[in-house]
């Protein structure tokens, strides 16, 4: 079996009318996330029990952590930064359709050959998808992809890590009773 925490279980296909990569289990055949990723049901339960924008905070944290923040402006990466950080619908869509190439490009060529800067400009597209719980499953996943490409060491840790992060910072924004 091939580990949920590694870049080898997946397939990714851009597609054009939604705008999106998508990230298809090997072994299945269908869309992920698979089942047993904790945070499918935890960003939905966030999306039916708290405001989107809580979820928004979340995806851009995601590219933060990626490094959005320093991305030059100029380039794709720096434009979706920008407009992530907006909430701004008409922006987004702006970008993500300036960028679509450059997304394209990412899942065709970058991920494949686990490059971090392909799972970053990733994640920052993600950040400017329409729908919130999209919004944040997808920049979770490529997320996960940039430590996974950006580990010195241990690939599979790294994406575990930044995992079991993305879960603490969900449950870290939940109300005590």
């Amino acid at each position: 079996m091939i580990s949920d925490a590694s870049v080898d279980r997946y397939y990714y296909i851009f597609d054009s009318r939604a705008q999106r990569a998508l990230v298809v289990d090997r072994e299945t055949g269908r869309e992920c996330p698979p089942e047993t990723d904790p945070r499918p049901p935890l960003v939905k339960h966030f999306h039916r029990e708290h405001s989107p924008a809580l979820l928004r905070r979340f995806a851009r944290r995601c590219a933060r952590w990626v490094g959005g923040a320093s991305a030059p402006p100029h380039t794709a990466t720096g434009r979706l930064w920008a407009a992530a950080q907006r909430d701004d619908a008409d922006a987004w869509a702006r970008v993500r359709r300036d960028t679509s190439d450059t997304a394209m490009l990412a899942v065709a060529l970058g991920l494949p050959h686990g490059e971090p800067d392909a799972a970053q400009v990733l994640t920052l597209h993600a950040c400017t998808h329409p729908a919130p719980v999209q919004a944040a499953l997808d920049a979770a996943h490529m997320n996960e992809r940039w430590a996974e490409f950006s580990a010195d060491s241990d690939p599979a840790a790294a994406a575990r890590t930044m995992r079991t992060r993305h879960v603490d910072w969900l449950l870290d924004r939940l109300p005590t009773p």
